[in-house]
């Protein structure tokens, strides 16, 4: 049998070693971590296809990897994910708590930082 996923995974292997932007920084509070969990199940409880159509607000936006200013944990490029993942870095918003930067592969979401200060990309 064939399974092909129609919904949003994501994984938090691979969080930035940066602890201004990864669960260690004092900025990913428990509102956060509630925000956070509250947004990964909504995007995950519709077809991918249908969020790519939501608003940047409630749904997922892209930028570049120019105009992003993350350190990539090195383990996610020995894993040579990233060579098969969408291109560009894609986003999610945290309301006015954060955002949430990753990479796409296939359906799965790769979170590679959680940024409370907004200070990885213009916003």
């Amino acid at each position: 049998m064939h399974f092909d996923p129609d919904r949003l995974a994501f994984n938090l292997s691979f969080v930035t070693r940066d602890r201004r932007f990864n669960f260690e920084d004092k900025g990913f509070s428990k509102i956060v971590k509630a925000k956070l969990f509250d947004k990964m199940v909504r995007l995950s409880s519709d077809n991918f296809n249908v969020i790519l159509g939501w608003s940047k607000s409630v749904g997922l936006e892209n930028l570049p990897e120019t105009a992003v200013r993350l350190a990539i944990n090195p383990e996610f490029v020995q894993s040579h994910r990233h060579e098969d993942c969408l291109p560009d870095y894609w986003i999610f918003r945290l309301a006015n708590t954060g955002r949430v930067i990753g990479k796409i592969q296939e359906k799965t979401f790769y979170v590679l930082a959680v940024d409370t200060k907004f200070k990885l990309y213009k916003h």
